[in-house]
């Protein structure tokens, strides 16, 4: 009797699992840090930007009162340039309603006043302050560099290399500060004289 034959039994399927979805990058400690801080400069620069402009609105109508607090708040910002002709407007303000006119007695009473006004551009009363903290104090080295760059801006030429000239002679460090500040820097392409004075000679090469 013939032996019955045997089925062949079929292997089960595999079982069907659902594909794996790929991990989202979890963003590391550091880069969500850095992130933030971007954020929060970014807002405050928003916010001195805001300030500055209300302060001018504020100064163009006279309120001077109202302008002092929106410079002063401008003037805590992160901007430097703005946060510097905040301060001097600030320091107009309180001159404006302060009443006494303002008592300048030392060179440096001068010097910090025609600072002020050379930052408002007003570079008249800045050179007359300048050239009297001058009178005051004859070898201040940083009174003379800041009269040189007013001269400058005044398009003086003369008055703007003299006076660094004698700076740099006090004090040669002026020389490499010059060369580092943005308005010397643009009054020199536009005076050969004060270009000449700024140029890298050969004895610095060495």
């Amino acid at each position: 009797m013939a032996a019955p034959v045997k089925k062949a039994v079929k292997a089960p399927a595999p079982a069907r699992t659902a594909p794996v979805k790929a991990a989202a990058p979890v963003k590391s400690a550091a880069a969500a840090a850095l992130e933030a801080a971007a954020a929060q400069a970014r807002a405050a620069l928003q916010s001195q930007m805001k300030a500055w402009e209300e302060g001018v609105r504020q100064f163009s109508l006279k309120k001077f009162g109202a302008a002092h607090a929106h410079f002063k708040e401008a003037a805590s910002g992160p901007a430097a340039h703005i946060a510097d002709k905040a301060r001097s407007y600030a320091q107009i303000c309180e001159r404006r309603t302060s009443g006494p006119a303002l008592e300048l007695k030392t060179a440096e009473d001068h010097f910090t006043y025609g600072v002020e006004r050379l930052n408002a551009r007003d570079i008249d009363t800045a050179r007359k302050h300048l050239d009297r903290a001058l009178v005051l104090d004859p070898n201040a080295e940083h009174i003379l560099f800041i009269l040189a760059l007013c001269c400058g801006l005044g398009g003086d030429g003369h008055g703007a290399c003299e006076n660094l000239r004698r700076a740099i002679a006090i004090e040669p460090r002026n020389k490499v500060l010059a060369r580092q500040d943005p308005e010397f820097l643009v009054l020199a392409q536009q005076m050969p004289d004060l270009r000449a004075l700024l140029a890298v000679d050969g004895a610095e090469h060495q």
